[in-house]
């Protein structure tokens, strides 16, 4: 594997890490929601689960995309043989445009999940 500006920069260990960050902000969440009924929190409690929803998306997507949010704003790639600085303007550019757009998707995704918990969580109790 090799790096791609703008398209990949990172190998499978960092996507791994990127995977449990999803999989933890996930079950983060799960827990959040069960306290929030279990408790008898007030609904708009539920609001709060849009943070670790968002954590979750953006575990999911940058493993997905084999592509770190944090390693662009840095200016570095990990694809397998340790961290690099990216010399080239334009590689760093597309790097950090496509930052921009999967912080986007995951905010997206975070602010929908946690219309579907608010719904789901209204309507069932």
């Amino acid at each position: 594997m090799e790096y791609q500006p703008g398209v990949c920069n990172i190998g499978p260990t960092q996507q791994r890490r990127r995977l449990l960050l999803g999989v933890g902000s996930l079950a983060l969440t799960a827990v959040y929601v069960a306290a929030v009924v279990a408790l008898a929190w007030p609904h708009w409690a539920l609001l709060v689960s849009v943070f670790p929803l968002y954590g979750a998306a953006m575990g999911a997507l940058q493993y997905r995309e084999r592509f770190c949010i944090g390693f662009a704003g840095m200016g570095v790639f990990d694809v397998g043989g340790g961290t690099n600085e990216i010399q080239n303007e334009q590689a760093l550019a597309a790097d950090r445009k496509k930052a921009v757009r999967l912080n986007a998707k995951a905010m997206a995704i975070g602010a929908a999940g946690t219309v579907v918990v608010f719904g789901a969580v209204t309507v069932l109790l």
